[in-house]
């Protein structure tokens, strides 16, 4: 047996084994890209495989910050449960703490019950799991949201678009950081240990290269940003602002947004979330969970 430093010439074989692993299971057809263990094949990080009359695994941990690192981990599904995750585990726990790390992050599918176990057993703790939600045209209907409509109205919200904000000669784009930044108050972490305080700044980022801005909606109050979604957007994200949370925002929201992305010629939807509250929003609009699930791990070093 043999554990070696990566090569750039492993790295054909690390995508065959790959292949073997999660052909069966049709990712591909999957808006949502759960863990697949090879996205650390192209970062310059700590990468090792096993040889052994053959490439039988790969093993990498690349660093999210000063002490956290994630791990990809992957064994060739005809050479499991002969120690090989085991070795290539214990090889990159060992480099992982030389290089200072103190937080190891680990993602794999739900539904790869040997591996959430192998996980388990090795010390990493389960923080959450993150759900795929697939919705048809033809499973939404918009009537029975009207009346909320009417309710936010009341209240003094009203709905708009990306791309009128900037039609209006507005500054969208700061304000749509501002809100995700206290959106972000109650999300679920992949990990709790991890530094999420982000600059308001740091989240301009997510909206400065938005497409169908016509197709990003946003809830108001005012000059105040209450709530926005996309369900254009490749993950659908949601985000309402605390002080507008449980009156049926993200509801409302959401509704009206796939009522115009249908009438534009959608007509499959799909979003992923870690947060109950969100599920059963989704739930409400005719969501079905799509069995793609990926359960996030954390290892303290």
């Amino acid at each position: 047996m043999s554990v070696v430093p990566f090569q750039m010439e492993h790295r054909e074989g690390i995508l065959r084994i790959h292949v073997q692993t999660f052909e069966p299971l049709a990712l591909s057809s999957r808006v949502w890209q759960p863990c697949q263990q090879v996205e650390s094949l192209d970062r310059d990080c700590l990468r090792f495989v096993y040889e052994e009359e053959g490439l039988k695994g790969y093993v990498a941990a690349y660093r999210l910050d000063d002490t956290h690192f994630r791990m990809n981990l992957i064994v060739h599904p005809d050479h499991t449960g002969r120690g090989i995750g085991t070795i290539l585990l214990d090889k990159i726990l060992s480099e992982t703490e030389a290089a200072g790390g103190q937080y190891l992050q680990a993602r794999l599918l739900e539904n790869m019950p040997s591996s959430r176990a192998f996980m388990s057993t090795r010390g990493f703790t389960e923080v959450h799991v993150m759900r795929g939600m697939s919705l048809h045209s033809r499973d939404f209907t918009f009537d029975m949201w009207e009346p909320l409509g009417v309710e936010l109205s009341a209240r003094g919200l009203v709905m708009t678009t990306l791309r009128a904000e900037f039609e209006r000669n507005r500054d969208p784009i700061e304000n749509l950081a501002k809100l995700h930044w206290f959106a972000r108050q109650g999300w679920p972490s992949p990990d709790p240990t991890l530094d999420s305080n982000a600059s308001i700044e740091s989240c301009r980022s997510l909206f400065t290269d938005m497409n169908c801005p016509e197709y990003f909606a946003i809830m108001k109050c005012g000059a105040e940003y209450a709530g926005y979604t996309c369900a254009r957007n490749r993950m659908s994200l949601t985000a309402v602002h605390p002080d507008y949370r449980g009156i049926g925002v993200a509801t409302y929201l959401k509704a009206r947004n796939l009522r115009e992305c249908i009438n534009a010629g959608d007509d499959h939807f799909e979003s992923a979330t870690a947060n109950p509250a969100m599920q059963r929003v989704n739930e409400k609009l005719g969501y079905k969970l799509n069995g793609v699930a990926e359960v996030r791990f954390l290892k303290m070093l």
